[in-house]
């Protein structure tokens, strides 16, 4: 588990306020997309040995950059792809770096793209509002947190 950080706490506020409206992959989903990616990272086609925890389920649109945490905006990745490497790059200039030839950025690209197509993202108004509003409230309680760090960090410095 990572340190625990002010910047910690509010990246998970974040996403429990929208991990509600936007849910990530079930378990019945991840199984799915080792499936689908035949156990190998989507951008550099490493072969991952799951029951060593080698795979991610990583955002193909970061979160960061409005990514849906839904599972058609979602593939395996190995941790190098994941944590060092992509980062909030788009996909598509990501994967272009990491294929050998450009034949190989079609075939991994097209294996994103049938993903993508089985698991379409759902794109409604509804699903839009209800996600501005769970990061508005999400923004609220972080709001609410600093002040409580300040107050805390202020009584703290008078004694």
């Amino acid at each position: 588990m990572p340190a625990i950080t002010t910047a910690y706490v509010k990246n998970i506020i974040r996403r429990c306020f929208s991990e509600i409206v936007d849910p990530s992959p079930n378990r019945r989903g991840v199984e799915a997309i080792w499936r689908h990616f035949d156990n190998r990272c989507a951008y550099c086609n490493r072969l991952l040995n799951r029951a060593a925890k080698e795979g991610h389920i990583d955002h193909l649109v970061s979160a960061s950059g409005g990514g849906a945490n839904a599972i058609g905006n979602r593939v395996l990745s190995c941790s190098s792809c994941n944590e060092k490497e992509k980062l909030d790059k788009p996909w598509e200039a990501f994967l272009k770096f990491k294929s050998g030839s450009d034949a190989e950025f079609v075939r991994r690209r097209q294996r994103i793209l049938d993903w993508r197509k089985a698991n379409p993202l759902c794109e409604g108004s509804e699903l839009q509002e209800a996600a501005t509003f769970a990061r508005a409230q999400a923004e609220q309680v972080i709001a609410v947190f600093e002040k409580g760090i300040n107050a805390a960090t202020k009584r703290r410095w008078a004694n």
